[in-house]
């Protein structure tokens, strides 16, 4: 479960941190950039962000976006990997003290909630750059 949580936390941020391409965030179609479709708790496969006609406009605030969930996903990584350290002490170190392997576990799982919570409100956000048209278009691409 620990090394899932961290899997999924480095996917997520490396994902989060990948440059913004011409075709906009999360484009995934560009030369390399941006996010595939799917991502951000995305839309699923289809044309992605890529296919909307962004204007100069939405694609700098979805820039804007990416870049400061990425510095939130990039802080609470270093939390979980903090905690991660101090889950091999426990349990490289022969007895187990199991109440401090349970706080550490709790404080692994509040840094993986703090990053589901953050993915949800750029959700938001993102969604709230998109026209209702192109909302529309995305979830048809699904």
């Amino acid at each position: 479960m620990k090394r899932t949580l961290i899997s999924a936390a480095v996917a997520a941020a490396a994902m989060l941190s990948a440059p913004v391409g011409a075709q906009g965030m999360m484009g995934g179609y560009g030369p390399g950039y941006g996010m595939g479709p799917g991502m951000m708790g995305g839309y699923g496969p289809g044309h992605g962000y890529s296919a909307l006609n962004l204007s100069t406009e939405q694609r700098a605030r979805l820039a804007d976006i990416e870049r400061e969930v990425s510095r939130k996903q990039w802080d609470v990584m270093k939390k979980m990997h903090d905690q991660d350290f101090h889950m091999h002490d426990l349990f490289g170190s022969g007895a187990v003290d199991e109440t401090r392997a349970r706080k550490t576990y709790q404080v692994m799982s509040e840094a993986h909630k703090e990053m589901f919570e953050t993915m949800l409100e750029a959700r938001k956000r993102i969604d709230s750059v998109l026209t209702p048209e192109q909302r529309e278009q995305l979830r048809r691409s699904r």
